[in-house]
């Protein structure tokens, strides 16, 4: 997947997901799947409740053209 796909497909994941804003996604292509859809993931430690820090999780899958199918994240 190109640099400026993966820009525009993280700027759409920043919007939606404003506390893993700046981090640079893992990139891995979908196995198995002949339509080429990659998944990115982007993880980033943020403070939970009491003050604890906790793994944030962003995953979004996106089409060879840059067009998000899915967004998942953890709480």
């Amino acid at each position: 997947m190109k640099a400026k796909l993966i820009d525009k497909i993280s700027q759409e994941v920043y919007r939606k997901h404003p506390d893993v804003k700046g981090v640079k996604p893992k990139i891995t292509p979908r196995e198995g799947e002949p339509s080429g859809d990659t998944l990115l993931v982007y993880k980033k430690k943020v403070s939970g409740p009491g003050g604890k820090s906790i793994n944030r999780i962003v995953r979004a899958v996106a089409d060879q053209n840059g067009k998000i199918k899915k967004i998942s994240t953890s709480k």
